[in-house]
């Protein structure tokens, strides 16, 4: 019995221990660290729930300020676009990539030999070319040609021609129309037109064409004489395409008449040959239709004479730039430097600014900001010729001298007998 009691007792006392146990481990459950992480995980629940709220809410509005922030900058953009320097950079991109233009393009290198009675040095290809002697009778050539890289001068790269009418340069080869040429190249009494290759080969000649000036455009060579009543296409080759008859003006009863072309109105654009005729005190514009060679009539436009080339058809005038056909002006200057054209000198090259210059001070124009340059390094009073946006040229008593009017650098390219 006494046996019994006593196993009885030890299993109430280990009872008893592990209830003890149990209520130390309840009681340690709802000690801090237990509750604090209930209460916590209690607690902080609905601020979780509400958070999501909130952050649903602020992606919204913040997908709502988002679109504000973007229109910003497309509403500055367009006001970019629209200034004068940008509206004229996309009229010369478009001249630079479909028209044909005096200077090297996309498409074509081409440059009038004379102009204003001055023998004009020109680049092709990072080689200059040049009439080296001094010249008193401005018709006599010939041009040599000087490389940058080697520094090499090389006689003869064209003819020499006594006299005649001024000469072309187009993609390495040289024209000269309507002239006496001096050796071999013809008897001294025929005048001829002939074209050679830079190295003063004859590669085609023409003999049609006395008295005739000739504007280059995409599909050939509209030759002119002096009086502006014959007009011949030849191809970039000076073979004989077409005659091209007279453009007609209606007159009285429906009866039309010839007019007569002049040189100086007439330039290249759009992929053809456009013309200014006047007559009779009004102006009309006239364009070539390279499928019929005929003359389209193309109505009135206002008067508009002859002014320096600023790129293709547009043109420099002391206010701002206009366009030659419509004679409409499509930049004004202001306080901006004016385009630095002139007889000899061309002052854009493709790129987002102009040459300008103001009395003897040349400066860059950026078109996209209408922002200027500090004043560029050029040579002090010298007859310079600009060549490209690097380079100029300039002869004085003692020779030739290329100039870099970024860096101010110059180098010799002759030196005369003195």
């Amino acid at each position: 019995m006494k046996r019994k009691t006593m196993a009885l007792m030890l299993a109430l006392s280990m009872c008893l221990s592990l209830l003890s146990a149990c209520g130390s481990g309840n009681t340690a459950t709802d000690d801090q660290p237990p509750e604090s992480e209930n209460v916590v995980s209690s607690t902080e629940q609905p601020e979780e729930s509400e958070k999501p709220e909130e952050s649903k809410e602020q992606p919204e509005e913040s997908e709502e300020e988002e679109p504000e922030e973007s229109e910003e900058p497309v509403q500055e953009e367009p006001k970019e676009e629209s200034n004068a320097g940008t509206e004229l950079l996309a009229l010369l991109q478009e001249e630079r990539n479909n028209g044909f233009v005096e200077g090297e393009s996309p498409k074509h290198t081409y440059f009038s030999l004379s102009r204003w009675e001055e023998v004009c040095p020109f680049i092709y290809k990072d080689v200059v070319y040049l009439v080296v002697e001094p010249v008193h009778d401005v018709d006599r050539y010939p041009f040599h040609s000087y490389n940058i890289a080697s520094k090499e001068l090389l006689e003869a790269a064209s003819p020499h021609v006594t006299s005649g009418l001024p000469g072309y340069f187009m993609d390495g080869n040289f024209y000269f129309m309507g002239c006496y040429f001096e050796g071999s190249f013809s008897s001294p009494s025929s005048m001829d037109s002939r074209m050679f290759d830079s190295n003063g080969t004859v590669l085609n000649s023409n003999d049609s064409l006395e008295g005739h000036y000739g504007t280059f455009f995409e599909k050939g060579i509209l030759a002119i004489n002096y009086y502006g009543d014959s007009v011949i296409l030849l191809s970039h080759n000076f073979e004989r395409i077409a005659e091209i008859p007279a453009p007609q003006l209606e007159i009285e009863h429906g009866l039309k008449k010839d007019v007569k072309i002049n040189r100086d109105y007439t330039f290249a654009a759009n992929g053809t040959i456009y013309t200014r005729v006047h007559d009779n005190g009004s102006w009309r514009l006239y364009r070539l239709n390279t499928d019929t060679y005929e003359w389209d009539d193309m109505g009135d436009v206002p008067e508009f004479y002859a002014t320096y080339s600023f790129y293709g058809k547009y043109v420099a005038r002391k206010d701002g730039i206009y366009d030659f056909a419509t004679g409409e002006q499509v930049f004004e200057y202001g306080e901006l430097y004016p385009a630095a054209s002139n007889s000899l000198n061309m002052c854009y090259f493709g790129g987002d600014k102009y040459l300008g210059k103001k009395g003897d001070e040349y400066r860059w124009v950026n078109l996209t900001d209408l922002t200027m340059s500090d004043p560029l390094p050029f040579p002090e009073g010298k007859n310079i010729t600009i060549l490209n946006d690097t380079y100029c040229i300039y002869k004085d008593n003692y020779g030739w001298f290329l100039w870099n009017y970024n860096t101010g650098e110059e180098e010799t390219i002759v030196m005369f007998e003195q």
